[in-house]
């Protein structure tokens, strides 16, 4: 008796641990295939960067920087009279494509995007033309009354804006450098925008002015009175939708057609920078407060505001309004995303930074320094990429079903108890 009772308890022992090692073995194969559902279906980022791509070392401070919109060129001007034109591939030494001297400080650049063309304006009170990637040599220059302070071009590369410090602001074609019309102000003009098709031209000027016109007249289209200079202007590329920012800390919203403004909006320093998407849906604003605001058209109140630790020199926008790029007396330079309310990145030159750029999809920075740098960064957005499947066999049991080891474990539990029932018996008979 006392045999077939041991042996009868081992039995019961292990199919017990055979039991629950099944039962286990079960769930773990159930929860290994929805750990394999969830890797199917959830994709799990890989983390964004930016990376130098070069850096190029002028004879002085860099005053500005231009970008075409997919990236591939750079323009800059140099306080050391120079306009510099460069390509976008990888160098640990890079050189220019071309440089051209001028006579004196180089103080605003343009370039085209869709056709190759580029504009430099100069203290040696004109303005150059070049449309050629190889070649150096000015297409035309455009001599003004005296310094040549900025300069804007249309992104089909046809017209041209420019303004000098005798207060005159000149529309050209890139066939002729014969002014289509030029106009007078009674003060300085400050900055100039043009639209896409070079239908349309926005400035900003010292009387606290903004003008509109239009390509056909030197006759404006509109005139607006703020209450300070305005140093920044932006257009929309229909023209339609236009922004200025003045020393009296506002910004100012357009419509093509409007009496004043859409809107208002006071920030708590003066404005020095602006920038819009092409589809006039977002505005980027820079002031001496330090802080950067970003708004959408649709409101005055900012969508989001970023400080930095000094005045914002310049911004730049991407096409659909989610990068922005800011640089700073703090001699730094920040990406913002929009859409996540963040900063992505920061680089610090060695000076202040005077001028940035951005290509149209966000991923090309372009960057100008008073340590006499122009730089050119790549930034890689945040990828998606889907973690690969698992190469086992991925086993679905209905949720709904009891698992087979759940069966077995009946089973045990069952032959434990008849074998208590037949030791029972047994033990009943013998007593008889």
């Amino acid at each position: 008796m006392r045999k077939s009772v041991i042996l009868g308890l081992i039995l019961s022992i292990v199919i017990i641990f055979s039991g629950i090692f099944f039962s286990s073995l079960t769930i773990t194969i159930h929860q290994k295939n929805n750990l394999s559902h969830y890797r199917a279906n959830v994709s799990l980022p890989k983390q964004s960067a930016t990376s130098l791509i070069w850096n190029y070392t002028t004879g002085d401070d860099v005053n500005s920087v231009a970008i075409t919109s997919d990236g591939k060129y750079i323009v800059a001007g140099s306080k050391d009279n120079q306009t510099y034109l460069f390509n976008y591939s990888s160098s640990t030494s890079k050189t220019p494509m071309w440089n051209y001297t001028t006579g004196d400080n180089v103080g605003s650049v343009a370039i085209s995007s869709d056709i190759f063309y580029v504009l430099a304006g100069s203290n040696d009170n004109h303005s150059y033309l070049f449309n050629n990637v190889s070649n150096s040599t000015p297409k035309w220059n455009f001599t003004m009354g005296d310094n040549v302070i900025a300069t804007t071009i249309s992104t089909d590369g046809n017209y041209l804006a420019v303004v000098s410090d005798d207060n005159t602001l000149s529309l050209l074609k890139n066939s002729s450098s014969t002014p289509v019309w030029n106009y007078t102000s009674n003060d300085n003009i400050n900055s100039v925008a043009i639209s896409s098709d070079g239908c349309f031209i926005v400035t900003g000027n010292g009387n606290g002015k903004v003008y509109l016109f239009d390509k056909i007249s030197n006759s404006t289209l509109m005139e607006y009175q703020t209450a300070g200079d305005v140093r920044a202007v932006a257009i929309s590329s229909d023209g339609y939708d236009f922004v200025a920012g003045s020393n009296d800390k506002d910004v100012y919203l357009f419509n093509r057609g409007t009496i004043g403004p859409v809107w208002r909006y006071t920030t708590n320093g003066e404005i020095t920078s602006l920038d819009m998407t092409p589809d006039g849906n977002y505005i980027a604003v820079g002031s001496n407060d330090n802080t950067t605001y970003i708004f959408s058209k649709s409101s005055e109140i900012p969508i989001w505001t970023y400080t930095t630790g000094d005045s914002i020199t310049s911004v730049a926008i991407s096409s659909d309004g989610n990068h922005i790029l800011v640089g700073s007396n703090d001699n730094k330079t920040y990406l913002l995303d929009r859409s996540a309310k963040q900063l992505l990145w920061s680089y610090k030159a060695d000076d202040n930074v005077t001028s940035v750029a951005l290509s149209s999809e966000g991923n090309y920075l372009a960057i100008g320094s008073k340590d006499n740098q122009v730089y050119l960064f790549y930034w890689t957005p945040t990828i998606i990429i889907p973690e690969e499947d698992d190469d086992s066999p991925d086993i679905d049991f209905d949720d709904r079903s009891i698992p087979f080891g759940n069966y077995f474990l009946l089973f045990v539990i069952s032959g434990i108890i008849s074998l208590v029932i037949i030791n029972k018996r047994k033990s009943l008979f013998r007593q008889k």
